[in-house]
């Protein structure tokens, strides 16, 4: 006789599986909207998304403020420069959001992507000598 093959019991309906996430596992958002928030609350909210990213290593974390009158893109720009948790931030291409979504790129200790001089611009890296 050959031996037998387990197989996995099917399900006796298909709303019987569970569709609630494993336990301690979290889905973190890539981005946060603030629209409608006072500066206060989304001050907070930037902090705790930032934070989420960063434990979820997350490479980069988009906040989308919209235009308006430039009070949270000011803000979420002034947080990010001062969070240790971010690397570099800068707005977002055309297509994605323009200068309305911040795009920040988060820090993890290692080696920065881009050469920089003391005044904060890129320069390409060398080339090598054969």
């Amino acid at each position: 006789m050959s031996p037998r093959r387990r197989r996995r019991p099917r399900p006796e309906s298909k709303n019987s599986w569970s569709t609630q996430p494993l336990s301690g596992f979290e889905a973190v958002e890539i981005e946060i909207d603030l629209h409608g928030m006072r500066a206060l609350e989304a001050d907070t909210q930037i902090k705790i998304h930032l934070q989420r990213c960063h434990n979820a290593r997350l490479h980069i974390a988009k906040i989308i403020h919209g235009h308006g009158t430039g009070a949270l893109k000011q803000l979420t720009r002034d947080v990010l420069s001062k969070s240790d948790l971010v690397a570099r931030h800068y707005p977002a291409p055309y297509g994605d959001g323009g200068d309305g979504v911040t795009i920040a790129e988060l820090d993890y200790g290692g080696h920065r992507p881009y050469n920089r001089r003391a005044n904060n611009s890129i320069i390409p890296k060398a080339l090598q000598h054969k």
